[in-house]
């Protein structure tokens, strides 16, 4: 295999890591609608970050980044509203 065709499998593989991280979490937190243990600086400094990775990938024309970041982006932002939601469990308590 060539370096291009590697180069394109490492990052595509980092990408397919970090968008199913979130998955676990979020359907956890939905499932259970309990969102207390999660941490809101942590989600908070996360969609930051990947809303950053998103415009340095658009300034790059790196469309494979801004694909990738923004739907990590979306996850994470899902991650977030899902925690001011249920902060403190199921808010129909």
């Amino acid at each position: 295999m060539s370096a291009a065709l590697w180069i394109n499998v490492l990052g595509t593989g980092a990408a397919l890591c970090t968008i199913t991280s979130f998955v676990p979490q979020i359907i956890k937190i939905i499932r259970e609608r309990d969102a207390s243990s999660v941490s809101l600086r942590m989600y908070a400094l996360t969609v930051c970050a990947f809303l950053l990775w998103t415009i340095y990938g658009v300034m790059l024309g790196a469309w494979p980044l801004v694909a990738a970041n923004s739907v990590s982006l979306t996850l994470a932002i899902t991650a977030l509203v899902c925690k001011w939601r249920f902060r403190d469990g199921d808010p129909e308590d």
